[in-house]
C-alpha cells in the first residue's frame, strides 16, 4: 500500500508543479506581451489663477519614454500618434528616451520614427527634450526631433500665446543624468507668467522649487512593476521619490508619466503604459 501512496503523493506533486508552472508562465506572457502593448490615455485638468483666461480649454498631451524597439515597435508607435492626434492638442511635449540601450537602430527604423512623429498634430507647437538614453545617438534623435516637426528646448523660455497677447511660457532641459542645465537662462522671461517646465528626470525640482508653476517630466517608467501598496520595484536615479501621477511640491504641481516602452527588464505590472492630457482652466 505504501508504494501506492507515495505514488499518489508524486501525482499529487506533480499537478501542483505543472500548475504552479502554468502559472508563472501566463504571469511572465500578460507582463511581457500583453500589458506593454494596452496604451491608456489619462486626463488631468490644471487650474491655476495665473493662466490666462484666453488659455480656458487649452490642451496639453505628455508622452514619455518610448524605448523604441524593446516593447514598443512600430505598431505601437503609430497607436500613440492615434492616441495623441485624438486629444486634439494644441501642445505636445515629449519628455525624451526615444532610443533604448539595448537596441541598435536601423535607417529604417530612423526613417520610420521621422515619418510616425511627423503625424502628431498640434494647434500650437511641438516640443521635446532629450533623456539620458537620447544621448547614445545624439545626431539621430536630433534629426528625427527636427524632421518630425518638434523644437529641441534648448534651456530658453518660450512664450505661447493662445487667443490673446497674454502669454504663458515653458522651458525645459534634457537629461541632469548627462547634461548640466543653466536654470538661470531656462527662466528668463518678460513677466511673472503662468510657467511650465519639461525635464526628463523629476529629480530636478529639488534644483527648481517653486520656480515653475508645474513641472512635466519621466524617466521613471512608473517602476515598471508594481504591487498594491507597495508601488513600483524598479527604482532609478535621479528619480526622488517621484513615481508616477501627479504630485504636489511647494507651488509646483508635478506630473511624472509613466511613459510608453520598458527599459532593462521588458516587463509592465499593473502599469500600463500612458499619455497624459491635461487641459487648462483659469
Amino acid at each position: 500500500m505504501e508504494p501506492v501512496e507515495n505514488k499518489k503523493k508524486m501525482g499529487v506533486i506533480s499537478k501542483i508543479f505543472i500548475f504552479l508552472v502554468i502559472i508563472v508562465i501566463l504571469i511572465y506572457s500578460w507582463m511581457h506581451f500583453i500589458e506593454p502593448k494596452f496604451l491608456v490615455v489619462k486626463d488631468f485638468v490644471i487650474s491655476n489663477k495665473k493662466i490666462p483666461s484666453s488659455f480656458e480649454g487649452f490642451t496639453i498631451v505628455l508622452f514619455s519614454d518610448i524605448h523604441f524597439g524593446r516593447t514598443t515597435n512600430e505598431k505601437e508607435v503609430n497607436k500613440v500618434v492615434d492616441k495623441i492626434n485624438e486629444c486634439k492638442p494644441d501642445l505636445v511635449l515629449f519628455s525624451g528616451d526615444l532610443f533604448d540601450s539595448y537596441i541598435n537602430l536601423s535607417n529604417d527604423n530612423i526613417n520610420f520614427l521621422k515619418e510616425a512623429l511627423s503625424k502628431i498634430q498640434a494647434n500650437i507647437k511641438k516640443y521635446a527634450i532629450k533623456g539620458d538614453q537620447d544621448y547614445l545617438n545624439e545626431e539621430a534623435f536630433t534629426d528625427i526631433i527636427n524632421s518630425s516637426g518638434f523644437e529641441l528646448l534648448d534651456g530658453k523660455n518660450k512664450p505661447i500665446y493662445f487667443k490673446s497677447n497674454t502669454p504663458i511660457y515653458i522651458s525645459g532641459v534634457s537629461s541632469v543624468t548627462k547634461n548640466t542645465p543653466n536654470y538661470t537662462e531656462a527662466f528668463k522671461k518678460e513677466n511673472d507668467g503662468f510657467q511650465l517646465f519639461l525635464s526628463h528626470e523629476p529629480i530636478v525640482i529639488e534644483d527648481i522649487k517653486n520656480q515653475t508653476d508645474v513641472l512635466f517630466s519621466g524617466h521613471t517608467l512608473g517602476g515598471l512593476l508594481r504591487l498594491p501598496f507597495i508601488g513600483g520595484l524598479i527604482k532609478k536615479d535621479n528619480s526622488s521619490s517621484f513615481e508616477k501621477g501627479k504630485y504636489q511640491d511647494g507651488k509646483t504641481l508635478i506630473f511624472v508619466s509613466s511613459g510608453i516602452g520598458t527599459e532593462t527588464y521588458s516587463l509592465r505590472l499593473f502599469n500600463l503604459p500612458s499619455i497624459y492630457c491635461y487641459r487648462l482652466t483659469p
